[in-house]
């Protein structure tokens, strides 16, 4: 589908910085004990920190170091297929693509459109402003979103029908919502006021199970901070800009369990960062801020095992090694998710074949992938997933 690429959210902006690291030591094995990390007991819980300033060398990392597999799915070329992501959650049966200001689609697992979820507008079973994150349910047969902001929680039948708006007893900003082993949901949002709950448990008709009281702390002043939750390890993690704390909500114990954080030389120039969570990894993305927007960054990979840490560049070893941008980012609920229009790959492509470091055996791979490209067609998945 040729179109211009969109500047999606302020994860998507640390793409540009994928390369521009220190120079990269090709396949140089990350340092173990290399002082960097330290740990907090918090509660018998443990919170990593890692030093900014310690992280050194640039390693090359194989995208097989943390999925299972990884093939390529190519979308409906319908007109109604046709879709801008702005984020991708797959699952077992199916593949959910969040727009910005555009309807919900549904895809089963090998790309055939199903039905668009919900519309935008201002209906019943329609939402007027962005959603901001959303669950299937595939047990049940339900897709749940939450907006942007709002006193309610969308619910559907992932047959596409509305079935009603759960309403909740107060307003929610910029929410992120977890589906709980039992069936009932749990959700993290930016509260403006302690008389708000931080995190809470609700059952599918509204009613609040359990919550965790807002602090001083915790509390947002205005709509400026983010609240990501990536969701890689079958739990509900996600990171608070606001607190700089990459959290575990633990529902069975309804308590929040302080994970990462990193230390930085200058707190009052420290850069705009994401910190992101896999099984045996913590991944970090940054971009410092200047007079004409985002400049210079870079990634940072927390190897939990070896207890040390490096700034890193992520290949496809799946395809020849292509680079991946903005890695922690293309890690989504289970799966490497990497979603590109064929244009983009083919360019892609071509640009890594004339670099030379393609190995041999996959060139043939790759010169094939980009040949069978149609600029004007849907979307292309690299999709894989997480190895836990």
């Amino acid at each position: 589908m040729k179109t211009t690429p969109l500047l999606l959210s302020a994860a998507l902006l640390l793409a540009c910085f994928s390369g521009c690291t220190p120079s990269t030591q090709k396949q140089k094995a990350m340092k173990t004990n290399d002082g960097s990390l330290s740990t907090v007991e918090t509660s018998g819980n443990k919170l990593t920190v890692c030093d900014f300033a310690a992280v050194k060398d640039t390693i090359e990392v194989p995208l097989s170091e943390f999925v299972e597999d990884c093939r390529i799915i190519r979308f409906d070329n319908s007109d109604e297929a046709l879709f801008k992501a702005w984020f991708i959650l797959a699952t077992d049966q199916y593949i959910g693509v969040r727009q910005s200001g555009a309807a919900f689609k549904l895809f089963d697992k090998e790309g055939k459109f199903l039905h668009d979820i919900g519309a935008v507008g201002n209906g019943a079973g329609e939402y007027a402003i962005s959603i901001y994150d959303e669950v299937i349910d595939e047990k049940n047969g339900h897709i749940f979103f939450t907006p942007f902001v709002g006193d309610k929680i969308m619910m559907y039948g992932t047959d596409g029908r509305w079935i009603k708006d759960i309403k909740l007893p107060g307003r929610l900003q910029k929410p992120k919502l977890s589906l709980n082993p039992d069936g009932t949901l749990a959700v993290v949002h930016m509260p403006f006021s302690e008389d708000e709950p931080f995190a809470f448990q609700m059952d599918t008709e509204g009613n609040i199970l359990k919550k965790i009281p807002t602090t001083a702390a915790m509390k947002a002043e205005n709509f400026d901070g983010e609240v990501f939750s990536y969701r890689n390890c079958n739990d509900f993690d996600f990171f608070h800009t606001g607190i700089d704390t990459l959290f575990v909500y633990d529902v069975a114990g309804n308590r929040l369990l302080p994970e990462f954080t990193m230390t930085f030389p200058n707190p009052k120039e420290k850069p705009i960062h994401l910190y992101y969570r896999l099984p045996h990894h913590f991944m970090v993305s940054y971009y410092y801020w200047g007079n004409n927007g985002p400049e210079r960054g870079g990634n940072i990979l927390i190897d939990k095992q070896k207890n040390a840490s490096s700034y890193f560049n992520l290949v496809n070893d799946f395809y020849g090694n292509l680079p991946v941008s903005s890695p922690g980012h293309c890690f989504y609920r289970g799966y490497f998710i990497q979603n590109l229009e064929p244009g983009q790959l083919a360019e892609q492509i071509e640009k890594h074949l004339a670099s030379g470091k393609c190995p041999s055996q996959d060139k043939k791979k790759l010169q094939e992938l980009a040949a069978s490209l149609n600029e004007n067609d849907n979307n292309v998945l690299f999709i894989g997933k997480v190895r836990q």
